[in-house]
């Protein structure tokens, strides 16, 4: 799992506009902010950066609780690891819908991510102990019920690091445990017309996707697609998003 590199915004778009239509998404979820916060946090990220503009202008609008296996994940809330966690977008979205706080581990190799949804949400006090930042996966065989993956696969350039991220993911589920997520996807293979200064590194089609999650080792993929929210190429008839899940078999 790659660290973010320093990427530019889209064109079109800009660090302060997104980081006011960012603060106004979170405000409408409850937090508040004091006077100033903005102008603050303004010059913070002026000049530390954003790895990954991605991340700032869609914070605040998690994608779990829309996920086709969400209402399982809900109706039996086992150990649950979100690998490469991001902003932590997802892990606030599972505690509003009273997911076991005790059962929610989030990691990431970046913790630049994790900082700027702690500045936004303003919550590092109540949930910072969630959230684990090292540079090497850190968990044992088994630890986990589910994993969840949220737009981590398209941002995975190298073959050996996907194949290492699936691994860890494969084995530290439990036997009939099951990886869900999303992903940016193509509808046929052809490649998107884009110069992917700023978007997914690697963009796959359905057959691709499932080739790599069998290819772990995992069975019973189901993978869906829908719209592209956030599409910043000229060709958006060809760009989706995938939802899949999938099961480490029993026994294994």
């Amino acid at each position: 799992m790659p660290a973010h590199q320093h990427l530019p915004f889209p064109q079109g778009t800009n660090l302060a506009d997104e980081l006011l239509a960012a603060m106004k998404r979170i405000a409408a979820r409850g937090v508040t902010y004091p006077e100033g916060y903005y102008a603050e946090i303004l010059a913070k990220y002026t000049l530390a950066g954003i790895d990954y503009p991605h991340i700032l202008m869609i914070i605040g609008q998690p994608r779990i609780n829309t996920h086709f296996f969400y209402s399982r994940v809900l109706e039996n809330p086992g150990r649950l690891l979100d690998y490469g966690c991001g902003t932590g977008d997802n892990v606030r979205q599972l505690l509003r819908d009273n997911f076991p706080k005790d059962n929610v581990t989030a990691f990431d190799i970046c913790r630049g991510s994790i900082d700027l949804g702690f500045d936004l949400y303003r919550d590092r006090e109540e949930i910072g102990g969630l959230f684990l930042v090292v540079d090497r996966f850190p968990f044992g065989a088994g630890s986990f019920d589910l994993v969840y993956s949220a737009s981590v696969i398209h941002v995975i350039t190298d073959d050996r690091e996907l194949e290492e991220y699936l691994a860890h993911a494969y084995a530290t589920l439990r036997p009939g445990g099951f990886l869900f997520g999303s992903t940016a996807g193509k509808t046929h293979k052809e490649e998107l017309p884009s110069p992917r200064v700023w978007g997914p590194a690697r963009v796959l089609t359905e057959d691709e996707l499932a080739a790599v999650l069998t290819g772990a080792g995992f069975t019973d993929c189901k993978i869906i697609s829908k719209p592209h929210p956030h599409t910043h190429t000229r060709d958006t008839k060809n760009q989706c998003i995938f939802e899949f899940c999938a099961e480490k078999p029993a026994g294994r």
